[in-house]
């Protein structure tokens, strides 16, 4: 009965991760071939006029959301209001779970004149 068990045991064991890898549901299976190069994503581009100025970035490995608003913006804003922005210019997204080739909208801040 034992031998039973641990034989089931295995077989489960082994189509969980073979559906895993085959589903795509490792960070390393979702990319896409539509998404743009490496390179294309650190090209400066220009910034984009809404009611919330921003700049189009595709995410890299080791970006967070606070990392690439740093690196944009001499005048760092309250994190809440970069959370805030950031919600309102990518509805869709997760500001927490930024995902590897992908493209969003972030705030840019820059002085205001005196």
């Amino acid at each position: 009965m034992k031998k039973r068990f641990f034989t089931i045991l295995f077989i489960l064991a082994c189509w969980t991760s073979y559906s895993d890898l085959t589903s795509g549901s490792l960070p390393a299976g979702q990319a896409s071939a539509t998404q743009p190069s490496i390179k294309e994503s650190r090209q400066s581009r220009p910034v984009e006029k809404a009611a919330i100025n921003f700049q189009r970035i595709t995410v890299e490995p080791g970006d967070t959301l606070l990392s690439i608003t740093e690196r944009m913006n001499e005048q760092q804003p309250s994190i809440e209001q970069v959370l805030k922005d950031f919600s309102i210019l990518n509805p869709s997204a997760d500001p927490n779970h930024l995902q590897i080739g992908n493209t969003y909208a972030f705030p840019y801040y820059h002085k205001k004149a005196n």
